[in-house]
C-alpha cells in the first residue's frame, strides 16, 4: 500500500462517517507507516454544481474555453488523477434520502468523463478506463438497511447498488460496502452500528496488509 485516497462526503463536521474514515486512516497508517494519504473533503468543499457551461467543458472538447471552464477541467483532472494514483479508495458516505449526498453526486459528475474515466466500444458498449482497485464505502445509515450486499440490501438502499454501478462504469469493480446501521435509532443501536463498522474496517485493513 503506497497511496490511499480518502474522501469525506458528509456536510456535517461531526458526522459518524468522518469518524469511520479517521479510523480507517489510523489502522492503515499503523499497518503501512509510509503510506501517502490523499484526503479530499467534498462535504466541506463540494465541487461546483454542473450546468450547461460546465457540461460543455467536461464532456465535450470546445475550441475555446472560458476561465470558469478551464478551472473546472483543471479541478476534474486533479480529482481523476487522485483516483488513478491511489492503491485503494475510502469514501465516507452517509445515506441521504436513501442514496448519496449532494456533494458526492456532484463529484461523480466531475469525474465520470468520456475519454478520461470511461469510453464506449461499438461492439460491447461502455468501457471503464480506470485501473481496478478496492473502493471501500463506509456507509452510515439512520435506520437499518442491511449490509449493502446485493443479497442483503434493503429495497430502500438505493446507495449501494448505484455506487457499485457507477464505479464499475469507470473501471472500479471492487466496491466493498461497510455499513453502519441504526445511527438515528437511539444510543444503543447507534453504538452497535459504529462498533460493527469499526470491526469490519479492522478486518478490511488486515486483509490489505496480508495481500
Amino acid at each position: 500500500m503506497k497511496t490511499l485516497l480518502v474522501m469525506d462526503t458528509s456536510p456535517r463536521n461531526d458526522s459518524v462517517s468522518r469518524q469511520l474514515t479517521s479510523h480507517f486512516i489510523e489502522k492503515v497508517s499503523a499497518q503501512f507507516p509510509d503510506v501517502r494519504v490523499l484526503h479530499r473533503d467534498i462535504g466541506a468543499n463540494p465541487p461546483e454544481q454542473i450546468d450547461d457551461e460546465l457540461i460543455n467543458a467536461l464532456r465535450r472538447e470546445p475550441e475555446t474555453l472560458t476561465d470558469r471552464q478551464i478551472a473546472a477541467r483543471t479541478a476534474s483532472d486533479a480529482m481523476i488523477a487522485e483516483m488513478a494514483q491511489a492503491d485503494a479508495i475510502v469514501i465516507g458516505a452517509p445515506m441521504h434520502n436513501f442514496t448519496i449526498t449532494a456533494a458526492m453526486r456532484t463529484w461523480l459528475d466531475h469525474v465520470a468523463r468520456p475519454g478520461k474515466t470511461f469510453g464506449y466500444d461499438p461492439q460491447t458498449g461502455p468501457i471503464g478506463l480506470l485501473k481496478d482497485k478496492p473502493v471501500y464505502v463506509l456507509s452510515t445509515r439512520g435506520g437499518k438497511y442491511g449490509d449493502g450486499s446485493p443479497e442483503n440490501a434493503s429495497p430502500a438502499d438505493f446507495q449501494s447498488g448505484y455506487l457499485r454501478h457507477i464505479f464499475a462504469f469507470m473501471g472500479l469493480k471492487d466496491v466493498r460496502i461497510i455499513a453502519a446501521n441504526g445511527m438515528d435509532m437511539g444510543p444503543e443501536p447507534r453504538a452497535e452500528g459504529i462498533a460493527e463498522a469499526n470491526k469490519l474496517i479492522d478486518a478490511a485493513v488486515a486483509k490489505l496488509a496480508a495481500a
